[in-house]
């Protein structure tokens, strides 16, 4: 194998394993690997047409050539990120970014290796079998350290939210990058000072660490925003305790002022010297059965359970949707009230969401089980599992880190299981006296 072609399947290896190691930590869509395979064929066609290392320039061709191949690779490794992972196309085509850099980085590095024997007076043969084990050495080196470092540390939680300001500004560091590779990839650097070319090579890793607390500054402010509006829902919520705990009471005493009047028309109907009519026992039946409905009071031991209860009672009446609950709320006495609340009423709701989804009337059932077991509180809720192609709303996905983060501040774990066309939420607390 000639110079040539070793050169070309180096640099097209370099930035595809670049893109791999970025993908590793992300979730895969199906067929990563062969999807993977199949871009290392136009990696090494593109590599060995517009690759300037392979082409004798000047410094202005050279990095003209060299901006050509920063931004067809940029396009071709957001494709093949975007086709292995799933991932917007904006986070593929940052991570393309930090592939190109890495790799450009890694050639950089060897490269200076062999201008460091050419200094000495002792250049390197790369076609001798040590030079040869040394490049794969280091190119495996290369991929360890991307894996464990930058490809697992600048994602958030398994996942990249990459805005357009974060994309534009990486894409402009990454050209002002390849400029100044433009000198240390070409032949002109054995005619450049020692210092400038050192000075020029540091600038590289600077180049880098600029992009990285990039990173992390986007990465920290989107994690504030997050946290700010949790907070935010998390207060809406306890408001919204406040408003519910109302909204029960006004309904309990509707309902008994109701009752009272119902027992008062039937003792009339019943002391009339008249038979009875039945046009106006079906009115008397008819407001009895409503006021029975609508009395949805529950008794658990716990007022801030039965708000929610109540609360869900009547919007699962509302949506056809049957809600068994088997409670002890006298084992929740160590939960603060809005927290009690947000914890059962994000719950609930989503259960909710889930069954009203489901077409088949006999299966909108919910079922919630509130018990002691040994010194363990357990939380159960079981409900219709939600189909695959409805995805949760943004409001969903904060609901769940408010029930997350209820779950942690009281020490809790929290399990879910899909079976059977189910999904089953359990919480176990530790108990407290």
């Amino acid at each position: 194998m000639n110079l040539l072609a070793r050169h070309v399947i180096l640099r097209a290896l370099l930035r595809w394993t670049a893109a791999v190691a970025f993908c590793i930590p992300l979730k895969h869509r199906p067929h990563a690997r062969l999807r993977a395979l199949g871009m290392l064929l136009p990696l090494l066609g593109l590599t060995y047409v517009l690759d300037p290392a392979a082409q004798s320039t000047s410094l202005h061709e050279l990095q003209f050539s060299l901006l050509t191949l920063y931004v067809a690779f940029f396009v071709l490794l957001g494709m093949m990120i975007y086709a292995c992972v799933e991932i917007d196309k904006k986070s593929a085509l940052y991570c393309a970014v930090w592939s190109l850099l890495a790799s450009q980085t890694a050639y950089e590095c060897w490269h200076m290796v062999e201008v460091f024997f050419e200094w000495r007076g002792t250049p390197l043969d790369l076609r001798s079998l040590p030079v040869m084990l040394a490049q794969l050495a280091a190119g495996a080196f290369f991929y360890f350290v991307v894996c464990t470092t930058l490809s697992r540390k600048m994602s958030y939680k398994g996942a990249y939210n990459i805005g357009p300001r974060q994309l534009t500004s990486a894409f402009f560091i990454g050209i002002l990058f390849m400029f100044q590779a433009a000198l240390l990839s070409g032949g002109q650097v054995m005619a450049l000072d020692r210092s400038l070319v050192m000075t020029m090579f540091v600038g590289q890793f600077y180049f880098l660490t600029l992009l990285y607390f990039q990173t992390e500054a986007f990465k920290k402010s989107a994690m504030q925003k997050e946290m700010d509006t949790l907070n935010l829902l998390y207060e809406r919520q306890r408001e919204q305790y406040q408003v519910a705990r109302q909204n029960v009471q006004i309904i309990n005493k509707r309902c008994h002022e109701l009752k009272l009047q119902i027992a008062a028309l039937r003792q009339m109907s019943g002391a009339a010297s008249a038979p009875p009519d039945p046009e106006l026992k079906a009115h008397i039946d008819e407001a009895e059965k409503a006021a029975q409905l609508y009395d949805a009071s529950r008794n658990t031991g716990n007022e801030v359970l039965d708000v929610v209860l109540t609360e869900k009672s009547l919007l699962c009446e509302s949506r056809r949707i049957q809600l068994n609950a088997v409670t002890d709320g006298s084992c929740l006495s160590f939960f603060e009230a809005s927290d009690l609340y947000a914890l059962f009423a994000n719950m609930l709701d989503h259960a909710i969401e889930s069954a009203v989804k489901v077409p088949e009337p006999e299966r909108r059932c919910i079922d919630l089980l509130v018990c002691t077991r040994q010194s363990f509180v357990v939380v159960n809720v079981i409900s219709p599992d939600r189909p695959a192609e409805s995805a949760d709303t943004r409001a969903a996905h904060y609901a769940v880190k408010v029930t997350n983060r209820i779950v942690q501040k009281y020490k809790g774990t929290l399990t879910t299981e899909s079976q059977n066309g189910f999904f089953a939420v359990k919480i176990i607390f530790p108990q407290r006296g």
